[in-house]
């Protein structure tokens, strides 16, 4: 049981430090970035064809350059034969993120915050401001769950046992599918891309509830040397409410999102 909380809980870290990472990603953002994308790989075509960098975008329609200029903004600011730099973002940024190419600084490259305050104006300030609100959400959400893992190591170091195992397991492999709950139900709406990664931790979550829910219907059902404590039945009510929860979340994220 011990290694399988150490398991339980180096995944839960892990999503922890993951969570700072853009998974949930706005469409107009990853248009954007794929815009950039599409624009370097025209820009090595043109170069090789003049033995120069193009310094406007019509210059390279030609090498079926297309995006959608409703939803992104682009532009090369300078280039010449030894580089180029552009810049792309969305045309009406909720998220003041902007992605760029600059030869001299390495290549592709997405802006801090003290760089993007040049070309996201009037909005910044509000962007910044909902940022704060969202990580403040975050970190609430982070703290709960930090308590969550502690009480399961004081329900490990008081009732483990050969009998208790299958429950303490459901308790642990449960709080991977409700952190991803909370996650889901902060971030997700119709403008996020239903990206691989979003796919794989949700199917991963569904199937962690069931084996949560799996195992607390063993424990129930198992053989005991004496009538269960009301603790571990009040663990065992929660464990299953959490299964349950859980698993409809990512089933209503399968359903409306994928």
């Amino acid at each position: 049981m011990t290694k399988l909380f150490r398991f339980s809980t180096c995944i839960i870290a892990l999503f922890a430090l993951t969570s700072c990472s853009n998974i949930f990603e706005l469409d107009s953002d990853v248009q954007a970035r794929q815009a950039l994308f599409d624009l370097m790989e025209a820009q090595d075509k043109f170069y090789q064809d003049n033995n120069k960098y193009a310094g406007k975008l019509v210059e390279i329609e030609k090498y079926n350059f297309k995006y959608h200029t409703g939803i992104v903004y682009m532009e090369i600011e300078n280039a010449n034969k030894d580089g180029y730099r552009a810049i792309s973002l969305p045309a009406e940024s909720t998220s003041a993120r902007v992605f760029a190419f600059d030869s001299k600084q390495g290549g592709f490259y997405e802006m801090d915050d003290v760089e993007v305050s040049r070309y996201v104006l009037g909005a910044l300030r509000q962007i910044r401001e909902e940022r704060r609100k969202e990580n403040l959400i975050d970190l609430t959400a982070w703290i709960m769950m930090g308590g969550m893992v502690f009480l399961g190591l004081r329900f490990i170091s008081k009732y483990k046992s050969a009998e208790n195992n299958s429950l303490l397991g459901a308790y642990l492999f449960c709080l991977f599918p409700l952190a991803w709950s909370i996650a889901i139900l902060g971030k997700m709406d119709k403008n996020i891309i239903f990206s691989s990664q979003i796919s794989l931790l949700t199917w991963a979550s569904l199937v962690l509830a069931f084996v949560s829910a799996g195992l607390g219907a063993k424990w129930v059902f198992g053989i005991k040397a004496e009538p269960p404590q009301p603790s571990l039945l009040s663990l065992m009510a929660c464990t299953e409410l959490i299964a349950m929860i859980s698993g409809s979340v990512m089933v209503y994220t399968l359903i409306n999102y994928n």
